[in-house]
């Protein structure tokens, strides 16, 4: 195992942070693998299902059973880390910029297009190896291209860096009250089936676009874009496989969660011949995948204090009554019901909401009216 410290931009005077960053296995040498965990800095199930798969990888490693490379980002935000207020930590968003941390990576699609033109030949291999190379490139050039460079900036290039020629990108964050879900280009769907079979998950959203850019879609859209460019002329598979995995609500970091996670992602590496050995027989997948243009993002009529009916997890009816929103003033109170029959696989952390107010989600199986565009905020 190599560690190694990347310092960040300084944003002021008598400030530092820097990024921890980990390898194992053989850098440059086989297949490449890229976990992070806490790039929203107040959901931490991730960073303990890491310490843990850190764990299964120092004795992999230590036996030479890892194949390729392994890099693992134990938590992506130190920036994140140092925000609170009123003793609450704030994580999602910078506060300065007000910008979503998980938001406006960069898109090298139209660059890494024009970078290829007229290099790709008849051997899939050796585009793979061209095309990550020209990615490699282009990273570093977008950095050149800033100036002067913040240090969000910095550490979102830094982390995009480190993750843009990895075979498998996989992103730990968590929601406020969940069960097991991830987040996937449908282009890496359904060859992703296994990871989400393996992880348990009980949701699987895709999109090929869901909007602003997060940190999964830098790697999968640009090989989306040239297979639609080129791939009727020259073999480019979907070289990268990047996912954003929910790891349940934002409370439930404990062993007996992480433990089991963290072995999970062990076997999907182990199944996927980056380390030795036999994953298991793989577990019976919990759902299919379903796109994320099928979800209802329920929302509150008016202000007041939700009351939930329904646990996260649960498979709903359309017109089914979830909950309510209490006014405590006047003694109102309003049901609210999803659209669509799916999994209410998301909830509110909190109790109190606003007119507007995001309540859950539910995963349909058939495209919403409306919901295009932002696909992770829309209604």
């Amino acid at each position: 195992m190599q560690e190694e410290r990347i310092a960040l931009v300084r944003p002021q005077m008598g400030t530092s942070r820097a990024l921890t960053v980990r390898r194992y296995g053989k850098p440059g040498n086989g297949p490449k693998a890229y976990f992070q965990a806490a790039l929203h800095a107040d959901e931490l199930p991730g960073v303990l299902t890491l310490h843990h798969l850190e764990t299964l990888l120092k004795e992999a490693d230590a036996k030479g059973e890892i194949t390729g490379e392994i890099v693992v980002v134990p938590f992506a935000n130190p920036i994140g880390f140092t925000q609170y207020v009123d003793m609450k930590p704030l994580g999602r968003f910078e506060l300065r910029s007000g910008q979503n941390f998980n938001r406006y990576y960069p898109d090298l699609s139209a660059a890494l297009i024009a970078a290829v033109d007229g290099k790709l030949g008849q051997d899939a291999d050796e585009n793979v190896k061209l095309i990550r190379a020209e990615l490699r490139r282009l990273i570093v050039q977008h950095r050149k291209d800033i100036s002067p460079l913040t240090d969000l900036q910095d550490l979102r290039l830094t982390l995009a860096e480190l993750a843009i020629d990895a075979d498998y990108v996989l992103d730990l964050h968590c929601d406020w009250e969940a069960p097991m879900h991830l987040y996937i280009s449908d282009h890496n769907w359904p060859d992703a089936a296994d990871l989400s079979a393996q992880i348990g998950s009980e949701c699987s959203l895709i999109a090929e676009i869901s909007g602003d850019n997060p940190f999964d879609e830098a790697f999968s859209r640009p090989w989306v874009e040239l297979r639609r460019t080129y791939g009727d002329k020259f073999p480019i598979p979907m070289a990268t496989l990047a996912t954003t995995i929910e790891l349940r609500g934002d409370r439930d970091v404990y062993d007996t969660f992480a433990i089991p996670d963290a072995l999970n992602m062990f076997k999907f590496l182990q199944r996927r011949g980056m380390i030795a050995g036999d994953p298991g027989p793989l577990p019976e997948a919990k759902c299919d995948a379903t796109p994320l243009s099928g979800v209802d993002r329920v929302s509150a009529l008016h202000g007041g204090m939700v009351v939930f009916g329904v646990e996260a997890g649960a498979m709903v009816k359309a017109g089914q009554e979830l909950g309510y929103v209490l006014d405590c003033e006047t003694g109102e109170k309003t049901p609210f019901s999803s659209r669509t029959d799916g999994v209410l696989y998301s909830r509110l952390g909190t109790r109190l909401v606003v007119p507007g107010g995001y309540l859950c989600s539910v995963a349909g199986a058939e495209p919403l009216p409306g919901r295009e565009g932002q696909l992770l905020l829309s209604k």
